[in-house]
């Protein structure tokens, strides 16, 4: 008996999740070993870990009843193992998470007329993608016969893709325009513009994984309505795992890219040769340049602090 053709995607996408979760191990030590944020962002990790944990455990459960057990069963391929439908609520639970971390992070730092409107629509899409899953495993837990996924396919799995699609296009939007908005309204240094650019390459390219799976995804759901989707659909939930733990693990180096020595600025006739750090050392070198009868200046840079003052605090 020849194995469905996607069943050969299923497999594919098995070993891809499996390399993904040994990246998601590397990052939680990491992230353990050089982090010490509050009890409440260690937990969320923490969590992250643990439903990625439980997914690949239900993608081997997967692969091993229709390939190893059931392997030359027809009647096998008439149903779905309850393990299918487990794993599509973790990847809901693991989507909606890191979707409502970054949300939540961009709604704390945008102005008051901003929140009711860009970051509104944020909330709704995550939420309406996490309705959809939510409604789709429940079908899939119900009518377990394999005849019926196609409907469900088109009425809900359909719907969550889409809004996954665009909660992720809207969150991506939204960290630029913050970025870029902080960047246009204060006086940057050299460094700090080309940190902001690193922020946003960061967020791009973050978006633009887990979009294009999400995208293709939804192609083959919609085009091919076959088991081609298994494969994107395991390793859709470690893509998101590993954005936000990458994302937590990069604050080191981000924060080395933007710190800079004083010493190599020069602003207009003012050469700064030392970054006073004590207040004593500021009213020192406050008279100095009094009595050279320079003009003082003063240089107000808010735009690392969007970044990098305690920027993943829950």
């Amino acid at each position: 008996m020849a194995i469905p053709d996607g069943f050969g995607s299923a497999l594919m996408g098995g070993l891809v999740s499996t390399l993904l979760y040994g990246i998601t191990n590397l990052q939680i030590y990491l992230y353990f070993m050089h982090y010490e944020d509050g009890l409440a962002m260690k937990v969320l990790v923490s969590v992250i870990w643990i439903l990625d944990t439980l997914h690949i455990s239900f993608v081997c459960h997967i692969l091993y009843y229709y390939l190893i057990t059931n392997y030359g069963v027809p009647t096998s391929l008439d149903y779905i193992i309850w393990s299918l439908p487990a794993s599509v609520l973790v990847n809901v639970f693991v989507v909606s998470i890191v979707q409502c971390f970054f949300a939540r992070q961009i709604y704390r730092r945008m102005s008051y007329k901003n929140q009711k409107g860009t970051g509104s629509q944020q909330i709704l899409f995550v939420l309406a993608q996490f309705g959809f899953g939510i409604e789709t495993v429940i079908l899939e837990f119900i009518n377990r016969n394999a005849s019926v996924q196609t409907q469900i396919t088109y009425y809900d799995v359909t719907p969550a893709w889409a809004t996954i699609v665009v909660a992720e296009v809207l969150i991506t939007v939204s960290l630029c325009v913050l970025l870029y908005d902080s960047n246009s309204r204060s006086v940057l240094f050299p460094r700090t513009k080309r940190l902001v650019n690193t922020l946003i390459i960061y967020a791009v390219n973050r978006c633009l994984l887990t979009s294009l799976v999400a995208i293709a995804d939804l192609v083959i759901a919609i085009e091919v309505q076959d088991t081609w989707s298994i494969g994107l659909d395991f390793v859709i939930g470690k893509l998101y795992a590993n954005s936000l733990l990458a994302s937590l693990n990069s604050r080191e180096r981000v924060r080395s890219q933007g710190a800079c020595t004083v010493s190599d600025l020069r602003i207009g006739a003012v050469h700064l040769t030392t970054l006073p750090t004590l207040s004593g050392q500021i009213e020192t070198s406050r008279e100095e340049v009094r009595q050279s009868g320079r003009p003082e200046v003063a240089v107000i840079d808010n735009t690392t602090n969007l970044a990098l003052d305690k920027p993943w605090e829950l």
